[in-house]
């Protein structure tokens, strides 16, 4: 892929992914938790089927069951799921930064289970991001709950054991359908959990809030992806995972500008610290490249 081009995607996919915090925060002003999670990943998952079907991908179903439900309990019940509930409890760019500990967490988890190298340089990253976390925890003169702070973390380690699951199974599940059924299985069970805890009560589909969902969806979940599997099909997901840490950056600075959270010098700081762990741990890879997904 030519560098220009390279530059384009990669910068792209990070607006859409920064950018999705914000709108879910607004999103989540007129609509539950669950019933945006589960519309995102049906809504989403459906947009990456049709497109995996006109691009003749098949998707293998026989023997990897298994491993498509692992990805969509993981991947998309498991993220998607508790990141709508951890936005609902922080501002939009404090979550996008406890969040974006996935690509540490996948280093230190990639030890044991991958049998990855840690080396001195990811060890070091990945106690300034923590670093960073603590600084912004600690600080932090926003809305901050500590029942938020837990989903997210608990988010952050569902995605790090998602990705290692993709890693495992990268070879016996075709990626675009590895993204779309997922988030069509993951997307019912979402829905039923939504009906379970009180359906659509409290929805109010303001004309902001309704923009929110659809940009949460389309740009979000459906771009975003295809933007990262053609990333991926190209063979320039490794360097576009060193620029990853950009994405909470995005986060702040629209929280900030769209939604008036706070940018006090515990938040820049703790960015910057989260943000140049991220760049280390992805930067010096191990044995395996292991990447958010």
């Amino acid at each position: 892929m030519p560098v220009r081009t390279r530059l384009i995607v990669t910068a792209l996919l990070i607006l859409a992914w920064g950018s999705t915090f914000t709108s879910i925060k607004i999103a989540l002003e007129g609509c539950p938790p669950l019933v945006l999670a589960a519309t995102r990943c049906l809504i989403g998952g459906a947009l990456l089927v049709l497109v995996a079907l006109a691009a003749g991908r098949r998707p293998g179903l026989r023997g990897n069951l298994g491993p498509y439900a692992v990805l969509a309990l993981l991947n998309v019940v498991g993220f998607f799921g508790l990141q709508v509930l951890a936005i609902d409890h922080l501002d939009s760019g404090y979550a996008s930064l406890l969040l974006y500990l996935q690509p540490v967490i996948t280093v230190l988890l990639a030890r044991p289970l991958l049998g990855d190298p840690l080396g001195p340089v990811r060890v070091l990253g990945a106690l300034t991001a923590f670093a960073g976390v603590a600084v912004v925890s600690l600080r932090h003169e926003g809305e901050v709950s500590t029942y938020g702070i837990v989903l997210a973390v608990a988010t952050a380690l569902s995605w790090s054991l998602g990705t290692i699951a993709v890693q495992r199974t990268a070879s016996r599940v075709e990626p675009l359908w590895a993204v779309a059924l997922p988030l069509l299985g993951g997307g019912v069970v979402l829905a039923a959990a939504a009906a379970v805890t009180g359906g659509t009560d409290g929805l109010d589909l303001t004309p902001r809030v309704g923009g929110a969902i659809a940009w949460t969806t389309l740009v979000g979940t459906a771009l975003a992806w295809l933007l990262w599997m053609h990333l991926v099909t190209t063979g320039e997901v490794g360097r576009v995972a060193v620029s990853i840490f950009l994405v909470p950056v995005v986060a702040v600075v629209l929280g900030w500008l769209l939604l008036d959270e706070q940018l006090g010098w515990p938040l820049v700081a703790g960015t910057v610290l989260v943000c140049a762990g991220v760049f280390a741990v992805n930067r010096w890879p191990g044995r395996r490249d292991v990447r958010a997904t």
